[in-house]
């Protein structure tokens, strides 16, 4: 056997899938809506990279040192882990809760620490694109207590998507976004409905890894890099 036929013998790495999860609960639905999303992914052969933000005790808050700088900058150790799992990672996938209209403040800090590592206001602005993210798909599940229609009323749906979905998507210069909004998410949920949300995220999962599949078959993300999803 030759080096060339050795080296073409050698299984290609499972696709990867870095989950972030932002919520202290490892009991409610949103923790649902993680092992859902999981199970689907390994169905396909792919593999999911958990990180429990609440329970890895991830520190939210940006230090001075970190902020991007000419010269001399380097992540701090935490980061630095976190945009490794993100550089091997072919997706990026928010779980998390709507709070008083916004994510986490968890999250935030890990959209700052993490995704924004050594990436100022210029990068953001001329979309020059975080290495680690750069033409990567972002999907998001948020969960929330009340309607769609009332956070609708409130202008809180077009708020956060254009906040945290299209600003983030853009400004990082990945390649494909979408996001997934469950609502009515209360104490007592009915059974029934919990189940064709499940269904959602195991379809959106299944959706994403058959993308993921082709783009490395095929050797480019299939249709325009400026497409973003919203449902």
């Amino acid at each position: 056997m030759t080096k060339g036929s050795a080296a073409s013998d050698v299984a290609p790495r499972p696709i990867r899938h870095a989950v972030v999860y932002a919520n202290p609960s490892s009991a409610g639905f949103d923790h649902a809506i993680l092992d859902a999303y999981a199970s689907e992914v390994a169905v396909h052969g792919q593999e999911v990279v958990i990180r429990d933000l609440y329970a890895m005790g991830f520190d939210p808050v940006l230090k001075l040192e970190e902020r991007p700088a000419p010269t001399r900058w380097a992540p701090a150790p935490d980061v630095a882990a976190e945009l490794e799992i993100l550089h091997v990672s072919a997706a990026l996938v928010l779980i998390y809760p709507i709070w008083f209209g916004t994510p986490p403040a968890i999250l935030k800090g890990y959209v700052e620490r993490v995704m924004g590592a050594g990436y100022d206001f210029h990068d953001l602005q001329e979309q020059t694109g975080q290495p680690a993210l750069r033409g990567k798909h972002l999907l998001s599940f948020s969960t929330s207590g009340a309607s769609l229609a009332w956070l609708d009323e409130q202008e809180q749906v077009l708020s956060l998507r254009k906040a945290f979905d299209t600003y983030l998507w853009r400004g990082f210069a990945m390649g494909q976004g979408e996001h997934v909004m469950i609502d009515n998410v209360v104490p007592g949920l009915d059974h029934g409905y919990a189940g064709q949300q499940l269904e959602r995220v195991r379809s959106t999962a299944a959706r994403l890894c058959t993308a993921l599949d082709n783009e490395r078959r095929f050797g480019a993300p299939l249709g325009a890099s400026a497409a973003h999803r919203l449902a």
